[in-house]
């Protein structure tokens, strides 16, 4: 829950130094905006490109940047399998990105599922809603975040690289602010109301609800505002994501499944 940027990437007929030099004109740009944090631009190839299980206390360093190469098809062979390595791309050239406080990280590269590079591709998306909370700079500090993230997706757009993107505020399409500010409103509220209510559920069964708009010094403001709007402040549907389900939350590690 909560208001996401989703993207896919895509370049056919390059070669890995055309992939990386594209990429690599991508991570300066990015370099250039205010980010919380930035990474190095990762570039493995063959078995170096495969998301390992182990020791949780030692994760392996490139972890993100992997996750956001995997396909669906690697998230059910760690889920149902229960392999040891992942059977995932042979090329990968990419690196992650942090907006900013509130926001998930995000990683931006493209990756080949054959050993000669032919097609490369990308999906990933960055949830940018959290970054709201006063606690963290409020609206501003979101703005920031959610406009570093269009950004970049620009740069790609420009290069030649992007497929789709789907921003459930509707500023990729529209570039309207008041939009953006507004839409970030009703999700705060919408997701208030259902975790508030979740949470009333909850409690009396002994259970305890965890979400990070609880911990908002306004949570129970946006509680209120939610459950008195009428139905026309729910959070939009967004469109689905191509080709497959959202991936799992970077939090959610797959490596520690067995």
């Amino acid at each position: 829950m909560g208001l996401c940027i989703t993207y896919s990437l895509l370049l056919k007929g390059a070669t890995r130094q055309e992939v990386r030099e594209l990429l690599g004109e991508l991570h300066r740009e990015a370099g250039e905006l205010s980010l919380e944090d930035l990474e190095e631009l990762v570039d493995l190839e063959g078995e170096a490109c495969h998301l390992l299980k182990g020791d949780p206390k030692t994760p392996d360093p490139d972890f993100k940047v992997k996750f956001g190469a995997m396909t669906m098809e690697d998230l059910a062979v760690i889920h149902n399998r229960g392999k040891e390595r992942i059977p995932s791309c042979k090329n990968l050239i990419g690196f992650e990105v942090f907006p900013g406080a509130g926001c998930s990280t995000c990683t931006f590269g493209l990756a080949s599922q054959a050993a000669t590079p032919d097609e490369w591709q990308w999906y990933d998306y960055c949830k940018t809603q959290y970054a709201s909370s006063p606690e963290y700079g409020g609206l501003e500090h979101f703005l920031k975040c959610h406009l570093a993230v269009t950004k970049i997706l620009d740069g790609c757009q420009r290069l030649g690289i992007l497929e789709d993107v789907s921003d459930e505020s509707g500023y990729w399409e529209e570039r309207k602010l008041e939009g953006l500010i507004d839409c970030l409103s009703r999700y705060n509220f919408f997701t208030a109301a259902a975790i508030g209510t979740a949470k009333d559920l909850l409690e009396p069964l002994g259970y305890k609800a965890e979400a990070p708009i609880l911990n908002r010094p306004d949570f129970e403001h946006l509680e209120a505002r939610g459950r008195s709007a009428p139905p026309a402040w729910e959070a939009p549907t967004a469109p689905a994501p191509p080709e497959a389900e959202k991936k799992p939350e970077v939090g959610e590690n797959p490596e520690a499944e067995s």
